[in-house]
């Protein structure tokens, strides 16, 4: 049986960027109830509940400029997914290196097409899922990190409203993981990928998560899903997973309500509704070993998802009946004590992404 909580009332969507109220609480975290939360992966996503209006320093002071793309440009490919009040798709561009920003290199030659995500709102979306698609823009534009999607234009003068986003070559982390396998498996012609490379990818994803900690934001939806892969195996994090039918398995509709990927969720997550920068670090423990599995199987893929909420309850308990992901065949102590430290029960106990940027650094190859 799971310990008993006070309910929070108001459901919450898994993926987005949750910028944490006055620390109120146990361990000073908020409840997402208490939260402000801006949901990056927003109205094209998964979710079917509002927004809460928020106002954030992001959302303050001078406009990052971004640039209107002319949508006759933009050749689509295929749909990655879509939500209530709108889609991902995946496009084929030319002309983009014009909109290449001084601190910016898209790696883009000259009239050389370009692969962009478009996430593009429904003519029918109501207002306020207008007011949150130009608010998840203001936001996309003021992120800027080697390893974060970046916004790199928008079409908002007619509907539908549009933003166009990076994407990599070699699709997301799960796929491209999935097509490989370790120097040492002789089973098959499979690529490979080195630890040395597993490593560097990991490595990657901490430093985009430590750039977003360092803004106190939460991502919410960390996992191998929302990485995607460029040349010489370069990581961004992205947040385009809920919205793809391709992963739908990864996310349990909790009561009904909230969709929620569980098998990367703390337990304070699942049990009490809180997301903070503790709870991405949990997150960034499952995602660290999906990358050292290859994606090879499901988190916890011998638990159903009611007994993967049954083990958070024993995390919770702490009394030594919780189960772990087991340790990796390719992966080093090392790296597996690091992902033991994630999955902490106190949150206070667990690493921050600078320390788990700078521990990975550390890591021989």
């Amino acid at each position: 049986k799971l310990p008993e909580f006070a309910p929070g009332e108001e459901e919450s969507g898994c993926s987005g960027i949750v910028k944490p109220a006055q620390p109120s609480g146990p361990e000073g975290a908020p409840h997402y109830a208490e939260a402000d939360i801006v949901n990056l992966q927003g109205v094209t996503g998964g979710n079917t509940y509002s927004v809460p209006a928020v106002t954030m320093d992001l959302l303050s002071g001078k406009d990052v400029a971004v640039e209107e793309f002319p949508r006759k440009l933009l050749t689509f490919k295929e749909k990655l997914g879509e939500g209530q009040f709108g889609e991902v798709h995946l496009c084929e561009v030319e002309g983009m290196e014009k909109f290449k920003d001084k601190d910016f290199a898209l790696d883009v030659s000259a009239n050389q097409p370009v692969l962009v995500a478009v996430k593009m709102l429904r003519a029918d979306a109501n207002k306020n899922a207008r007011n949150d698609f130009l608010k998840e823009i203001k936001i996309m534009s003021r992120l800027k990190d080697p390893n974060i999607i970046r916004l790199l234009a928008v079409c908002i003068t007619d509907d539908p409203l549009c933003m166009i986003t990076e994407y990599m070559e070699n699709g997301d982390l799960n796929q491209f993981l999935s097509r490989h396998e370790p120097p040492s498996s002789a089973s098959s012609n499979a690529p490979t990928v080195s630890y040395a490379n597993l490593k560097f990818m990991a490595t990657q994803i901490a430093s985009g998560m430590k750039y977003l900690s360092s803004l106190n934001f939460v991502h919410r939806d960390l996992a191998t899903r929302n990485c995607l892969v460029g040349k010489n195996y370069t990581i961004k994090i992205a947040d385009f997973g809920m919205s793809r039918n391709l992963y739908s398995g990864d996310y349990y509709r909790i009561q009904g309500r909230a969709v929620l990927p569980i098998r990367w969720m703390s337990w304070e997550s699942i049990l009490l509704g809180k997301f903070t920068t503790a709870s991405d670090v949990w997150a960034f423990g499952v995602t660290l070993w999906e990358t050292f599995t290859f994606c090879q199987e499901q988190p916890y893929s011998q638990l159903s998802d009611e007994q993967v909420i049954e083990n958070t309850g024993e995390f919770f308990r702490d009394q030594g009946r919780q189960t772990y992901l087991p340790q990796p065949a390719v992966c080093p102590d090392s790296v597996y004590k690091l992902m033991l430290s994630c999955w902490r029960r106190d949150t206070k106990h667990r690493p921050s992404f600078q320390e788990i940027h700078l521990l990975l650094l550390q890591q021989g190859d």
